[in-house]
């Protein structure tokens, strides 16, 4: 059984990871959150809503509407509206959006190749549990709502 203090020791060395693989450099165009925001509209095939967004990145709906208007301003997202329900929408990438998110992404994943080649297969062994990790734990949070 792992103690409080060897826990505590294994989150700082993932606050530790997080903060020095998303390290900020000069020529980003977009925030974390716009970044991140983004991303997942890029990488959704459906319909991508601001709710989704919202379900999906953990971030509150309040953020979102902030982080969506200032993309919207800086010409990196369209909305359309839906037929069935004129106050929703969906939201889609620009022409700007993508050239922002590849640039803004090229600068941000360097430290990731740059570690995929040091570490190779372990890289790959690393986020595979990750990605388990955010699994397990978004199941629990949906049965756990009313904690956050």
């Amino acid at each position: 059984m792992i103690d409080w203090q060897e826990m505590l020791t294994m989150h700082q060395e993932l606050n530790q990871f997080a903060r020095m693989m998303l390290t900020k450099k000069q020529k980003q165009f977009l925030t974390a959150s716009e970044r991140e925001l983004l991303a997942w509209i890029y990488l959704t095939s459906n319909d991508c809503t601001p709710l989704y967004l919202s379900k999906v990145s953990g971030m509150k709906k309040e953020a979102v509407s902030r982080c969506l208007k200032s993309l919207y301003e800086k010409r990196c997202i369209q909305r359309e509206k839906k037929s069935a329900d004129e106050r929703s929408y969906t939201l889609s990438l620009t022409v700007e959006g993508e050239k922002a998110l590849k640039n803004d992404f090229e600068i941000m994943l360097q430290k990731f190749y740059d570690l995929y080649r040091e570490m190779g297969k372990d890289f790959e062994i690393l986020f595979s549990l990750i990605s388990k990790a955010n699994q397990m734990m978004a199941v629990t949070k949906e049965g756990n709502d009313e904690i956050l």
